[in-house]
């Protein structure tokens, strides 16, 4: 009976770190929505350039926060199907 509590244990420990991934990289996508709805009307509705140049940089930080946030993502998730590849070969 242990061992069916532990493999249970480890399957929604993996499910918890698999769900924190995906909110991790959630919380990426939500930070460069952010940069891309200020950087958006500052570069095409605002003719002020030194607005107009702070909008192009907020566009250009949102773009690095989503790839870096997609990256990471998928770095973590090969990382977690690693270690239950390891752990499904030690039961």
């Amino acid at each position: 009976m242990a061992v069916s509590d532990t493999a249970v244990r480890d399957r929604l420990a993996r499910q918890r770190t698999e769900l924190a991934n995906e909110r991790t990289l959630l919380a990426y996508i939500r930070t460069a929505l952010g940069f891309f709805i200020v950087g958006v009307p500052a570069v095409w509705w605002l003719d002020h350039p030194h607005v107009q140049g702070l909008g192009v940089v907020s566009l250009a930080a949102g773009a690095a926060c989503a790839a870096i946030g997609v990256r990471r993502f998928l770095a973590i998730k090969r990382v977690i199907a690693h270690a239950a590849g390891l752990e499904e070969r030690r039961e």
